[in-house]
């Protein structure tokens, strides 16, 4: 199968303009860096992302675009103790607002939610006064035992109050848009407990057994609670809204590949824009494969680090629509220049074609040849005519 032929579900995302988004920010002296310095990040900008080798500084960068927004503490924790300077610019609504930390004009923006690699535990209702210290809007970007707030035991909530039975239809059909291969959520009247159906079959619609949340694989776990604690969050700053789709905000995601198949990786970016159309996502990934389902407009930044200069940001001007993961691995963004197997003994077997379909193909017709050789014939003619065995 050719690249021409290959059938991808393309999701479209509509163009409403974002209320929030990043246009600039200066970090000085911050976990390594001295003085970096990004501006002119246009307003329609979805989704910005941020790639750069280990220890090079992504997640110090992510911390700082935060402290920037929201200031220097987080409920009774502070974020940091160091000597910095962090200066966001970013549109706020109809206005530009310009943010510096420590400053006493400081205004802090609290539509904002950020999530570190750690993100598969959820509040227990037990533990809620004890868990939340740990549950605070930035707390998982800057420590790795973060909790989330428990979208279960509110999906349960609404789902038997009428008053909040349309909230509760929202955000199930906004976590079923998200969850691949999830068909259905069900609540158990008896337990009030949330269980998932996993689709088997696409096309006759046979599932699996139904199971709970602890019950699931971790990619499934980390996208409902993830997902889940951003709707809750963000619906306690929009109060009269029922629907995720009118939430908006700015969201942070650390190392956004974490826990997720390259098909899941492929749809997240795409998928969350068209779910959360009013919110602006900042992330940082190790992937090449995210990139695949970047919204139109993205925006991609690269961290390097040397002596000298310590941690620096930089905007790589890329149009990627069109490029396959290899011209991305290879490009500036990654500077991956040497794509070929460690074990590769022989580079003229590396394989070239773009699609493994095509290496099947190939072999097939090889085979066929070797076969025909092998007769001692050169009548060609109808060897590869046949309906039972087709290439």
């Amino acid at each position: 199968m050719s690249i021409k032929e290959a059938s991808i579900d393309r999701v479209k995302t509509e163009a409403v303009p974002l209320p929030y988004a990043i246009r600039q920010i200066q970090i000085k002296n911050y976990h390594g860096i001295i003085d970096t310095h990004i501006s002119g990040i246009p307003d329609d900008a979805r989704w910005i992302f941020l790639t750069g080798e280990n220890a090079f500084g992504k997640t110090a960068v992510l911390q700082a675009l935060v402290m920037g927004l929201y200031g220097e503490r987080d409920g009774k924790i502070i974020l940091t103790d160091e000597d910095c300077e962090i200066r966001v610019e970013f549109k706020n609504k109809d206005q530009s607002q310009f943010n510096n930390l420590g400053h006493p004009d400081h205004k802090r923006f609290t539509k904002l939610v950020a999530y570190g690699p750690s993100r598969l535990l959820i509040q227990s209702q037990l533990g809620k006064n004890e868990e939340a210290g740990k549950s605070g809007a930035t707390y998982s970007l800057f420590n790795d035992d973060g909790i989330l707030l428990n979208i279960e035991s509110e999906l349960s909530r609404w789902y038997f109050k009428d008053k909040f039975r349309s909230k509760y239809e929202n955000v199930r059909r906004t976590l079923l848009r998200l969850l691949p291969d999830i068909s259905d959520m069900r609540v158990d009247e008896d337990t009030d407990e949330i269980f998932y159906v996993e689709k088997e079959n696409e096309e006759t619609g046979e599932t699996y057994e139904p199971l709970p949340f602890d019950k699931l694989a971790s990619g499934y776990k980390s996208l409902i609670a993830m997902t889940g604690d951003m709707m809750l969050r963000l619906f306690r700053h929009h109060p009269d809204e029922d629907s995720p789709e009118n939430l908006s905000g700015i969201v942070i995601i650390d190392e956004l590949d974490l826990h997720f198949h390259p098909r899941w990786q492929r749809d997240m970016p795409v998928r969350l824009s068209e779910v959360f159309p009013k919110v602006q996502f900042v992330a940082s990934t190790h992937s090449v494969i995210p990139f695949l389902g970047a919204p139109e407009n993205s925006v991609f930044l690269k961290v390097t680090r040397n002596r000298k200069e310590g941690i620096q940001l930089g905007r790589i001007d890329i149009d990627i629509r069109n490029l396959l993961p290899n011209t991305i691995l290879t490009s500036p963004i990654f500077d991956f220049d040497d794509l070929i197997s460690h074990v590769n003994d022989d580079a003229s077997r590396i394989r070239t074609e773009d699609v493994y379909n095509e290496i099947a193909f190939n072999d097939k017709v090889k085979e066929k040849l070797r076969a025909i050789a092998s007769r001692g014939t050169d009548k060609i003619e109808g060897q590869f005519d046949t309906e039972d065995e087709p290439l």
